[in-house]
């Protein structure tokens, strides 16, 4: 499993934000996984040097409910992707950057980037929208 650390002041102004990443591998992606080793199946380790040379980690995510409590970082998926993942990183940038190199290795395809916001901001983001949308002129 990847190196896990804790991506300090995420959702409070810090150095950190969270990423929904989504992806889907490509048909020649799916056979190369399935005819390789165990080891190299794990995709976790395969990007996690890439994840911190831009800054970012994957965080810990815990489910109190869950046994054992600690979950993977990385997730298979029935839908319109295979994957999904959460990832910190330092800046928008940072998290482009990432969607860049994954995408250019041609393995994936469908690849999607979601900026999450903590709850606070979204509570700080809905009291600005309240204070602020009489400035908005519907058209009806």
């Amino acid at each position: 499993m990847a190196r896990q650390r804790t991506a300090k002041g995420m959702g409070d102004g810090g150095t950190q934000s969270l990423y929904l990443i989504q992806y889907s591998y490509t048909a020649k992606a799916w056979d190369a996984l399935l005819k390789g080793k165990p080891a190299a199946r794990d995709r976790v380790k395969a990007v996690d040097k890439l994840v911190q040379a831009l800054g970012g980690c994957f965080p810990v995510i815990t489910v109190p409910c869950a046994e054992p409590p600690k979950m993977r970082e990385k997730f298979g998926s029935f839908g319109d992707h295979d994957v999904v993942t959460l990832i910190a990183f330092p800046s928008d940038e940072a998290a482009a950057a990432f969607a860049m190199a994954i995408s250019a290795g041609g393995a994936v395809s469908a690849f999607k980037t979601t900026k999450l916001l903590s709850w606070d901001q979204m509570m700080d983001a809905m009291q600005l929208a309240a204070q602020s949308r009489q400035q908005y002129t519907t058209l009806d």
